[in-house]
């Protein structure tokens, strides 16, 4: 009976862990995906050339269906037609996000030389992980107000996402851009880490009800010895 009542106390401690780890694991991912939006995108700025009035991202990739010949809509926000270089932008591939392009659209913009915080803000209708699973290569164009191209910055290859929600962090500091990509916890750690957990608890009860048994037979083999003995005592008497 001991060794049972042990047994289930051991399996009990197990079992709690095992709901801990659970909780944690979806409570942490959870949390990831309640922080992250990915309908909008945001672009901090360091260094801009002088007379910069918006920023624009130039994306190269084949995506059909949401190319258009000119962004009305996003024009009209900029005061810019598409007789702008910005519209007209096309070397290597690249060409204008926001005016060649639909799904998108500016909502803030802050680049004033005084400005210590220089950022501008993108609404991002199809989301920001499915954007840049079709865009995987992009730069930064600085324009003045009348949509000239005062600068632009390196290339840089976005990683592609394959699960969970992405948030990107894009950073652009005069001809340099970075662009990185937490994804947050792994979903297949969901799966992995309580099935590793389950082998070593059921490693761990084997072990612990091998070593009782052992014990007992031990002790079983122990009082036998020991009655045995005694036996032969009461035949030599």
């Amino acid at each position: 009976m001991k060794v049972k009542n042990r047994i289930k106390r051991t399996a009990k401690v197990l079992i709690a862990i095992y709901f801990a780890v659970i909780m944690c694991i979806f409570g942490g991912t959870a949390a990831f995906a309640w922080d992250v939006d990915t309908s909008h995108l945001d672009i901090s700025f360091g260094e801009v050339p002088e007379g910069t009035a918006f920023a624009d991202i130039l994306v190269k990739g084949n995506w059909e269906e949401n190319n258009m010949d000119f962004n009305v809509y996003n024009g009209s926000v900029l005061r810019v037609d598409s007789s702008c270089e910005l519209a007209k932008y096309d070397e290597d591939g690249y060409t204008s996000l926001f005016l060649k392009h639909k799904s998108i659209t500016l909502e803030q913009v802050d680049l004033l030389p005084e400005s210590k915080n220089k950022h501008m803000e993108f609404a991002v209708e199809v989301g920001t992980e499915k954007l840049f699973n079709h865009y995987r290569h992009i730069k930064v164009a600085y324009c003045d107000k009348d949509g000239n191209i005062l600068g632009t910055t390196n290339e840089v290859k976005v990683k592609k996402v394959t699960w969970g929600m992405p948030a990107y962090t894009i950073k652009a500091n005069g001809s340099s851009l970075t662009c990185d990509v937490n994804q947050g916890p792994p979903y297949f750690m969901i799966v992995l880490v309580p099935v590793m957990f389950i082998a070593l608890a059921l490693i761990i009860i084997v072990l612990v009800i091998t070593a009782r048994l052992s014990k007992k037979l031990r002790l079983k083999k122990s009082i036998k010895r020991i009655q045995s003995g005694e036996v032969d005592n009461e035949r030599k008497e």
